[in-house]
């Protein structure tokens, strides 16, 4: 059996490319798997826009490549297909007596502003745009309904467009696809189980990050009702009618790793930018400003899914940094590797390979002691980007004790 999709690049100018086709095969005896194959005409290159989707794992040969874990689907792929809360909302829609989803399915799902410039579609012509983003004003009522889904509620009479705006974005937190301000931007909603305010953390945290000369996403907090929102601009899309602007892959499917894998390092991150980045020292640097970041204020989920790079024109980028936020609840580690003694978060640890950053020793030092120094004001950067005093105390677990 099989369970054939076809794969697209939209451009900028808004027209699309047809790139190749996935297929799921299910041999009468043995392991299902995916087939992934290039067309001739994208092979050919006859418009010199052609590039690997994946320039290791997919490279622009004939194929096929043969994919077994993240659902049996190439990894960059894998990485525009919902994720968790994304699933949940798909579950939801369909029946409780329909089969279960295959890896064509999550392909295929409603929704079409998934993160980077691919699309899908079940014949060979371009698929038609489906533009899935809400507007401003669909906030509220967005997160109602988000609630009484967490709650377990039956929500009924939520326009289909709402439902959408969130199902083709990845993470485990409730989000949409917002249109504000003529930018879109991925609107993520504080949860009925937050014990603490994790929109306005996150916000204060970017913040920070960009005060630290890190090139992070913009952010924005807004009051929706009693409830807050955080609002993280996408690097990924052009201003209105927001085509894609750039082909997207997270750090997860650059090393080839599942989700369930123990693997996977900063360094391991800058080799691959050394290997395929246009621009590989200034990259290397900033991914290591960003790693001594991430282990000064206590975000310990700083997993390969939460580093990405994009392709905008000829060659590979580190993408802006999203999903940075403290997290004092989590185990004192880093979710990666940070240096000769894996993820234990001490900037000592950081210091072991900085060579694979292109950095030497003193070079190194001197941006660990300059983030250190920026950073020891975080609690009044905090109160003054709107986080209250509760959230800021509980918050300080999460940070390094070398900023007191």
């Amino acid at each position: 059996m099989t369970s054939d999709v076809y794969v697209h690049v939209r451009r900028e100018d808004g027209a699309t490319d047809l790139v190749g086709r996935y297929r799921l095969v299910m041999p009468a005896a043995g392991r299902s798997y995916g087939e992934f194959a290039y067309v001739g005409s994208w092979l050919k290159n006859n418009h010199g826009r052609a590039f690997a989707l994946d320039p290791e794992h997919l490279p622009l040969q004939p194929g096929p490549f043969r994919s077994t874990i993240r659902g049996r689907l190439p990894g960059v792929l894998a990485d525009a297909t919902p994720d968790r809360w994304g699933r949940r909302l798909v579950e939801h829609r369909r029946p409780h007596d329909s089969p279960p989803m295959m890896p064509s399915d999550w392909l295929l799902a409603p929704g079409d502003e998934r993160v980077g410039c691919l699309a899908f579609s079940e014949t060979p012509a371009p698929p038609s745009p489906r533009p899935s983003y809400a507007a401003t004003a669909d906030l509220d009522g967005i997160a109602d309904g988000f609630e009484r889904l967490e709650r377990g509620e039956a929500v009924e009479g939520l326009a289909a467009r709402l439902w959408t705006a969130g199902m083709s974005m990845g993470g485990a937190r409730p989000k949409a696809v917002i249109d504000y301000e003529g930018a879109l931007w991925i609107a993520k909603f504080q949860r009925r189980d937050d014990t603490y305010d994790q929109c306005g953390a996150e916000h204060a945290t970017m913040r920070m990050a960009f005060r630290c000369g890190i090139d992070a996403a913009e952010t924005r907090v807004l009051a929706v009702g009693p409830r807050k929102v955080v609002l993280v601009k996408r690097f990924d899309r052009d201003a209105a009618p927001y085509h894609p602007t750039c082909h997207y892959m997270s750090g997860l499917t650059a090393l080839g790793l599942d989700e369930t894998s123990d693997f996977g390092s900063y360094p391991d991150l800058a080799m691959f930018l050394l290997r395929h980045g246009a621009r590989h020292v200034s990259d290397r640097h900033e991914l290591f400003r960003r790693m001594v970041f991430n282990v000064l204020c206590g975000n310990r989920d700083d997993h390969l899914k939460n580093h990405a790079f994009l392709r905008c024109g000829d060659g590979w980028r580190l993408s802006p940094a999203f999903d940075v936020v403290p997290q004092p609840d989590m185990d004192p580690q880093q979710a990666i590797g940070v240096g000769r003694s894996g993820s234990y978060p001490t900037t000592g640890n950081c210091l072991t390979r900085v060579e694979d950053f292109d950095l030497s020793r003193d070079e190194a030092r001197d941006i660990v002691a300059t983030l250190a120094i920026r950073m020891r004001s975080w609690r009044t950067d905090f109160v003054a980007d709107g986080v209250d005093d509760a959230t800021v105390e509980r918050l300080a677990r999460a940070f390094s004790k070398d900023l007191d």
